[in-house]
This record gives structure tokens, C-alpha cells and sequence, in this order.
């Protein structure tokens, strides 16, 4: 079964609170006879989220017209993972009108809206996957540990920065690479990533008269692709 994508717009979602950890799905088998632990790790692990959201007026419809679009559990959610603890777009010192970026001429699309802002870097040499390391370069604002940055919608978390030269810099990254990176790919510093919804009824967006909505998630990455 071909299951659809639905990019979720990132201006879209209104984030009140944030939660993006990765899930190493180990399972406890208990303590053994000399009080040691034993945990075994049998499956890949992923990415999970539970952010909850500020919806208004037509935002609402929005997002049942969204929800409605994945089918429950069927569909899979192309979006950014906001995490302004570890990277914002203010971080890149780029003020970008909400209208997005114009063309050079200063024209933007018939909609009168123009490009998004996408913050990336690229990797300076290239990555096997399995690595726990990459290098990058021409990086829009100077990566920190603890930020979730992203590769082919593959995300990762960077544990350590340092500095090779100018303008490059050696990141650690767990998990390991999914997927190999070539020299010159484009790497995200906002992490982008596949999800599915982990419950039938995730995201269901009831509200009073006040027409405000506060749905609670809970996304899980999809592996399969």
C-alpha cells in the first residue's frame, strides 16, 4: 500500500511545548542473580515527539483538513522538528519577512508569497552510515550540542562541536547515520523528519467557544521508506 505524505507547512504549528527524544526501544530483562541489570536491544531505534499545539479560528479547520488528508495512522507527516532550545531561525541573524523570500528582482510568486527559509550547512567530506561523525562546512549559524539537525529527512542530534577551520567543523552525531552523506549534500540545521501518528485518534482538535484548540500529539518516525 502506497501510504501518502503530508507536509505539514512549519509556520503552520503553533508549538507550546516540545519533547523530541530518540527512542533507543531497549527492553529490561531484569536483574540477574549478582544484581546486575540486563537490557537487550532488539529493534532500530527512532525518533519520538508529543508536542502539543495553539490553534485559532481557521487554523483548526486547517488541521482537521490535515488530519483528514493522513487517515489516522495510514499516512506519513513530512515536518520540522521545532526545538527553539537548540536552534532557531533567529540563530541565523536572517530576518525573514512573513511573507518569505523574494526572488532577486524583488518579485514574489503570484501568491504574493515568496521562498521559504531554509537554514542548511554541507558536509565537507563525505559519511558512511554507521558513522558517528561528519564534517561540515558553509553552516547558516555555527551548530551547538544538543540540536537536532537532519539529513534526507533523517534526523540526528549533534553531541559535540569543534572547530577544524574556518568556517568548518566536526560534529558528533548520535544515532549513528541512517543513511550515507556525500560531500557537498545539503544538511539541514533544523531537523525534518518522517512520522507517523502513534495513536488512531492523535491530534483531534475539539474546542469551545472561544474557537481555540490545544490538541495534544504523539508522532513516532517512520523507518520503512
Amino acid at each position: 500500500m502506497q501510504r501518502p505524505v503530508i507536509t505539514i507547512p512549519s509556520g503552520f504549528l503553533r508549538e507550546i511545548n516540545c519533547d523530541w527524544d530518540i527512542d533507543w526501544r531497549g527492553q529490561s530483562l531484569g536483574d540477574n542473580n549478582a544484581g546486575i541489570s540486563q537490557t537487550v536491544y532488539n529493534a532500530f531505534p527512532r525518533w519520538t515527539g508529543a508536542p502539543s499545539l495553539f490553534l485559532e479560528g481557521k487554523a483548526i479547520a486547517q488541521w482537521r483538513a490535515i488530519r483528514a488528508q493522513a487517515q489516522g495512522r495510514i499516512g506519513i507527516y513530512r515536518m520540522r522538528m521545532c526545538d527553539p532550545a537548540g536552534f532557531s531561525l533567529w540563530d541565523t541573524g536572517v530576518e525573514v519577512p512573513e511573507t518569505g523570500i523574494s526572488y532577486a528582482t524583488g518579485r514574489p510568486f503570484s501568491t504574493g508569497y515568496g521562498f521559504e527559509y531554509v537554514p542548511t550547512c554541507s558536509a565537507k567530506k563525505s559519511a558512511s552510515a554507521g558513522a558517528t561523525e561528519i564534517r561540515i562546512e558553509n553552516a547558516a549559524a555555527v551548530p551547538v550540542p544538543g540540536q537536532i539537525m537532519s539529513h534526507n529527512y533523517w534526523p540526528f542530534a549533534v553531541t559535540y562541536v569543534t572547530s577544524v577551520s574556518a568556517g568548518v567543523y566536526d560534529l558528533g552525531v548520535q544515532m549513528p547515520l541512517r543513511a550515507a552523506i556525500a560531500a557537498g549534500d545539503v544538511i539541514k540545521l533544523q531537523g525534518e523528519g518522517l512520522f507517523e501518528a502513534s495513536e488512531e485518534g492523535m491530534g483531534r482538535p475539539g474546542y469551545d467557544v472561544s474557537i481555540v484548540s490545544r490538541p495534544q500529539l504523539s508522532f513516532r518516525e517512520v523507518l520503512s521508506r
